[in-house]
């Protein structure tokens, strides 16, 4: 109980984010929306909240409130481009005063992305890709309110929206300020109904935006509480993350992995994602968003080494490892008990739909984004990012850490 009023202390008066958390909080939902205006468009996914029973109690909340909706739904993992769109028509196409987010990540970032548009009123989504083009033209978007109902993208309180472009088969990332949500509403109890693997995937994209956020550059003098809401991050959700998968029911365990997912979003307040999240773009395909991030995470843990040896043997404290000469070693190691604990891969080569052919766009797709090069602790030069990712993402493939620990 101590660690859940800690977070709940280091998460209160969040700036970027108006966010309320607990039980039952999403009926306030009604009057959250109304402080915005009297007209709302609720997004959401392909059907799971409605047999759940969630989307009732919205749509009974924003009645109550005096709240005038439409439901745009059918937002599917990995949104695409054209998803995008159609959420931005039903904007353009009537006035309203504010959108309500209710879903996992995905839901979230195409609702920020449909958002955009409807707020600039010009271009197109592939204009806005990249990091601070939304500001260019908007100061901020249209009144958005976030609801999720997974423990694992905090994209309710992050800069960020990941959009598929499914003819080039790739993700594509807009990073902008502009795009927070104006409020979050963080209800554990709409996390209850998640299946086992959707609870263990975002679970797992949860504890790697902690960790990568961790490890990345943190300047104290720009985000002074950064170290202590990684660590307490990560201490709720090793702890939680295995109960929540075996009783999905454990309140507790699930208002623990909710704190632990909105503190590994805060994470990224100044800085962003790297190696991990580098090659999960190129994997959408083939694996969930959060099996891509996790499975890369000791490998790249292991490159990232020299430069944040400190950091790692904290994080293998956490997960109970007894300390060794190699910090590389010991938090690999720490992961790969943690993984095996909730029935998780350790090596690329267990994806049943995993290629070797996937190594090598991998590593093409990674030269390029030059972005994500450079936001690793250890910061791949591009002259060298073939070797370099070649040596880490074939590790990864293998189960094996030696040709890592010598570059």
């Amino acid at each position: 109980m101590r660690q859940i009023e800690r977070a709940v202390q280091l998460l209160r008066g969040w700036k970027q984010t108006r966010l309320e958390f607990g039980d039952g909080i999403i009926a306030k939902a009604g009057d959250t929306v109304r402080q915005f205006g009297e007209v709302c468009l609720v997004v959401a996914g392909s059907g799971s909240i409605n047999v759940s029973g969630v989307l009732g109690r919205i749509t009974g909340s924003l009645g109550a409130a005096g709240v005038k909706f439409d439901i745009c739904a059918g937002v599917e993992a990995n949104p695409s481009q054209e998803t995008v769109y159609r959420i931005a028509y039903r904007l353009l196409a009537r006035t309203f005063h504010c959108v309500l987010a209710v879903g996992g990540g995905s839901v979230m970032d195409a609702a920020k992305a449909a958002c955009i548009l409807a707020s600039a009123k010009e271009g197109e989504l592939p204009d806005y890709y990249g990091a601070g083009r939304v500001s260019a033209k908007i100061q901020r978007i249209m009144p958005l309110v976030l609801a999720p109902t997974t423990s694992g993208s905090g994209s309710e309180v992050t800069r960020f929206s990941v959009i598929s472009d499914t003819r080039q088969g790739l993700k594509k990332l807009i990073a902008d300020p502009a795009i927070y949500a104006h409020a979050a509403l963080v209800d554990p109890r709409l996390t209850a109904t998640a299946p086992a693997h959707v609870t263990r995937v975002s679970g797992l994209d949860a504890m790697t935006h902690l960790i990568e956020g961790y490890l990345n550059r943190i300047e104290p003098a720009t985000d002074p509480t950064a170290e202590a809401r990684a660590l307490l991050g990560m201490s709720l959700l090793f702890e939680a993350l295995p109960r929540a998968i075996e009783t999905p029911d454990d309140g507790a365990a699930r208002g623990m992995m909710s704190l632990a997912s909105v503190l590994g979003g805060t994470m990224f307040l100044h800085g962003q994602a790297g190696g991990p999240h580098l090659n999960s773009f190129s994997w959408s395909t083939v694996m969930d968003h959060g099996e891509a991030t996790a499975v890369m995470l000791p490998y790249y843990g292991a490159y990232y080494a020299p430069v944040v040896a400190e950091k790692l043997r904290k994080i293998a404290d956490l997960l109970g490892v007894r300390p060794s000469e190699s910090p590389a070693t010991d938090f690999a190691e720490g992961l790969f008990s943690f993984y095996r604990t909730i029935g998780f891969p350790t090596a690329l080569r267990e994806f049943s739909r995993f290629s070797t052919a996937d190594i090598e766009r991998a590593v093409e797709d990674g030269r390029n984004n030059t972005m994500k090069l450079a936001a690793m602790p250890r910061p791949v030069p591009v002259e060298t990012s073939r070797e370099i990712l070649s040596t880490i993402i074939w590790g990864a493939y293998h189960g094996k850490l030696d040709d890592i620990v010598r570059i």
